[in-house]
């Protein structure tokens, strides 16, 4: 059975994908895109030098698929955002699954919302039992959080954008939080929606086997800054970002960003 896909020439979504020897999970993803209801997408895959089967596998279901090496996550994104065709910029990762009623739902809530901008929380999984415990309070506190105060923060695990507004900006910063800074950002004079729940997307949490609790917590210290705004700009949050960037470019091949 062939796995390639015809994608639309004027697609309403473009999926935009950052890969870096990710050839364990980009089929996974690109098997559930090519399972949605909603057909009228594109995928665009931005490799950053996978020395694995990363890119011929994004190509066997007919990605477009881009290299440049060397080329780190945020600006990857960028790299998709300016040759996608789409209306709509999906924003996701290699290792994420969407749902079959993921893109159509994304689609929905633009018209029906007239949205700028819309981000999900999802689900996880092969994630350790306090990674889960870990994840669903964050994303509950965060819940509550943005309904509270109207301060918006999200994931590219899961991030769409219309193009038109995402061009009008400077696209993600090349920072630890560089999708929660953008979003944040955009969400401040645009109308962003988000989804609660795990209807849409799984994440994986291959991070926090990797990492164990502790080195993976004290990675992440840095997001207390999003409960804590006003340490958001303080010396110690630009401590824990920059020991953090440094410990993520020392495993640039072993892990991506999923939390």
């Amino acid at each position: 059975m062939t796995m390639e896909t015809i994608y639309p020439k004027n697609p309403k979504v473009s999926v935009v994908i950052p890969t870096l020897n990710e050839e364990k999970h980009i089929g996974d993803l690109l098997l559930s895109l090519k399972n949605q209801s909603f057909k009228d997408f594109e995928i665009i895959v931005v490799d950053g030098g996978s020395s694995d089967n990363t890119v011929n596998i994004a190509r066997k279901f007919n990605a477009q698929t881009i290299i440049k090496l060397g080329l780190k996550e945020f600006p990857s994104r960028n790299e998709g955002a300016k040759v996608a065709s789409g209306e709509i910029l999906l924003f996701t990762g290699a290792d994420v699954i969407m749902l079959p009623g993921a893109l159509k739902k994304v689609v929905n809530e633009f018209e029906k919302n007239n949205l700028d901008g819309l981000c999900a929380f999802g689900g996880l999984r092969d994630a350790p039992m306090w990674g889960e415990f870990e994840y669903y309070l964050h994303y509950s506190l965060l819940h509550l959080w943005i309904r509270v105060t109207g301060d918006l923060h999200g994931s590219t695990n899961f991030m769409a954008v219309k193009k038109e507004r995402f061009i009008e900006t400077d696209g993600f910063s090349d920072r630890i939080d560089g999708d929660g800074f953008f979003l944040n950002t955009f969400a401040r004079d645009r109308k962003v929606g988000f989804l609660r729940g795990t209807k849409y997307f799984f994440a994986s949490g291959r991070r926090m086997r990797k990492m164990g609790f502790l080195s993976f917590n004290t990675h992440f210290l840095y997001m207390v800054d999003i409960f804590l705004p006003f340490l958001r700009d303080s010396t110690l949050i630009k401590l824990l970002e920059r020991k953090s960037m440094e410990f993520r470019g020392s495993h640039t091949k072993e892990f991506t960003k999923t939390f």
